[in-house]
Formats: C-alpha cells, sequence, structure tokens
C-alpha cells in the first residue's frame, strides 16, 4: 500500500511537470494552425519520458526518495553497489513499460479489443504482482534493473516540535 501511495503522489506530481513542460509545445502547435502536426507530436512523445526520467532519475541517484517516496518512508537503493544513472535510467524504462502497457489495455479494452486489452493488462499486472511473489517483495522492474525499495523508518523526534508534550505554544 505504501508503494501505491507514493506512486499516487509522484503521479501527481509528474503530470504537473508534463503539463507545463508541454505548454511549449501547444504554443507550437497554435502557431502550425493546427494539431496534427507530425514533428512536434513525435517530438514531445520523446521529450516527456525525458521530463519524467528528469524528476524519477534524478531523485533517485541524489537520495534514493521522490517526493511521494519521502512522505510513505520508502527509499530506492542499488541491490550492490552505488545507484548510478544508468541503473535508475533501466528502472525508469521498465516501469514506463508496465504503466503504458495499462494505459494501453484500457484504451485496447475500450475499443472493445478485449483479447489484445487482456495481454497488455497482463503484462502491468505480472511486473506489479510480482512483489507478492518475490521473496525480498520487489516488484519485477527492481529485480531487473538491480535495485530494491526499501521501507526508511522515520528518525526518532524527526516531527517533533521543541516543548510540544509540555503544552507550550
Amino acid at each position: 500500500m505504501r508503494r501505491m501511495g507514493a506512486n499516487s503522489y509522484d503521479a501527481m506530481l509528474v503530470v504537473a511537470l508534463w503539463v507545463a513542460a508541454a505548454a511549449p509545445f501547444a504554443i507550437g502547435f497554435a502557431i502550425a494552425g493546427r494539431l496534427q502536426s507530425p514533428a512536434l507530436q513525435m517530438l514531445l512523445r520523446v521529450y516527456l519520458p525525458f521530463v519524467g526520467f528528469a524528476y524519477f532519475g534524478r531523485a533517485w541517484v541524489r537520495s534514493g526518495q521522490t517526493f511521494g517516496m519521502r512522505a510513505w518512508h520508502l527509499g530506492v537503493r542499488a541491490a550492490r553497489g552505488r545507484l548510478t544513472v544508468a541503473r535508475a535510467a533501466v528502472r525508469y524504462l521498465l516501469a514506463l513499460l508496465w504503466w503504458a502497457s495499462l494505459i494501453e489495455g484500457f484504451a485496447l479494452a475500450f475499443q472493445g479489443r478485449y483479447h489484445v486489452a487482456a495481454l497488455a493488462l497482463a503484462v502491468f499486472g505480472t511486473a506489479y504482482f510480482w512483489i507478492f511473489l518475490d521473496p525480498e517483495a520487489q516488484a519485477l522492474h527492481d529485480r531487473l534493473s538491480g535495485t530494491r525499495v526499501l521501507f526508511i523508518p522515520k528518525s526518532p523526534g524527526a516531527g517533533d516540535k521543541p516543548g510540544a508534550d509540555q503544552g507550550q505554544p
């Protein structure tokens, strides 16, 4: 449940970043006079995942925690050695693939292509339900990228205010 909470927090932040990052493209579409500019659409489809990695990758490599992970007391560490940009990129790309399969699965289901939708949803499900099968409760993208998500307990007194228990303001 902690992972889902952290994912929800981070999803809201990344969507906000994507909206801000897509604003210049919206202006470009308006200047081009049409929404069907293939060059701008392709550039946008390549650019937005990089924006997402700028958020996740930087946080994972720098502190091991995104804002969502910090709120839910989770952290990403390398299974062995240091968490490098390359390892963070592999983790991000695999997780992005799983989430893309979820979105595509729903899109295919709405189009009535239920068999293909079931396959796409199974990819997402397998990747995240792997947590229940893994002896260390790691997701498939963590296993494949050589990372681990760990619970980071709150340090004693981290949220305490001085004098809070003595009734002082």
